[in-house]
């Protein structure tokens, strides 16, 4: 729960016994590379944190996987239409190697949120700084060609690899990560 304490430290003002509290909500689960954490037309009840590991999130359009969004060791995730709604998740979320995750039930989530102030701000915060990847995402979609959006993400690398890794490496096979970005497999053999 070490990636869990430091970022709730990181990201807001806490006393050590409503850390505790926060912290005891979570429950711990394993899960091995390749094996899903949620299928489409499953409930999720959940919200999740990554201890460690990488997941991606991906759909199915027209029988190909369309990668959407990885959850990186650090990060909160969930499908969140399916969490929020209680409504059947349209994403497959799956384990791209082992990791380790934390998750918080509907239920205990309510609680924390209504008991903590602190809770508040840091879900608040989680929610917008989704949102404006989101966001940008969706701008370079709309604004840059697949050429410009290829050039821009292998110019960031350290967005999208592991920091831990000596040398890093990219936590996900090269055709997930461009699907996130919008790029066919056509346009990318022609690279």
């Amino acid at each position: 729960m070490k990636t869990l304490i430091d970022h709730i430290k990181r990201s807001v003002s806490v006393t050590e016994s409503e850390l505790e509290y926060m912290v005891q909500s979570f429950q711990y689960l394993e899960l091995e590379k390749e094996s899903h954490l949620i299928k489409a037309g499953q409930y999720c009840d959940n919200y999740y944190f990554v201890e460690k590991g990488t997941l991606r999130i991906y759909t199915m359009v027209d029988n190909l996987v369309v990668t959407n969004w990885f959850a990186f060791e650090g990060n909160f995730f969930t499908d969140l239409e399916s969490y929020t709604y209680q409504c059947a998740a349209k994403f497959n979320i799956q384990a791209i190697e082992n990791c380790h995750l934390l998750y918080i039930s509907r239920k205990n989530m309510n609680a924390l949120l209504q008991l903590h102030p602190a809770w508040n701000e840091l879900m608040r915060k989680t929610w917008e700084q989704a949102f404006l990847r989101l966001t940008q995402i969706v701008l370079s979609v709309q604004t840059i060609n697949a050429k410009g959006r290829y050039e821009h993400l292998f110019n960031h690398l350290d967005l999208m690899q592991k920091p831990q890794a000596p040398p890093p490496l990219p936590p996900a096979p090269p055709k997930d990560i461009v699907s996130v970005i919008d790029i066919p497999d056509s346009t990318l053999s022609k690279k």
